[in-house]
């Protein structure tokens, strides 16, 4: 839930080997469009594994690393909107 989503994703592909897991849990009202995360994480280097955006709350992510990062120099632009909270 950072602000910096990028850079978390640049050092899960330095830390993780070709093959390697990486989980993501998301609070869903940040998301505009799954479809275009999904993309750019597969610009990253990562393949999908499995999705589940049926929770009103969280969306989870399973990718696996299918190749190394290229080019740090042109990474896409990754920004979610904020987090929604319900007032109580």
């Amino acid at each position: 839930m950072g602000s910096n989503l990028l850079d978390f994703l640049v050092e899960a592909s330095r830390v993780l080997k070709l093959g390697g897991i990486l989980m993501i849990a998301e609070v869903a009202s940040r998301f505009e469009d799954v479809r275009s995360f999904v993309n750019i994480l597969g610009s990253l280097g990562f393949k999908i594994i499995s999705k589940d955006t049926a929770n009103n709350y969280f969306y989870l992510f399973d990718f696996r690393k299918s190749r190394s990062l290229q080019g740090k120099d042109k990474l896409p632009q990754l920004q979610l909107k904020p987090c929604l909270y319900k007032k109580r």
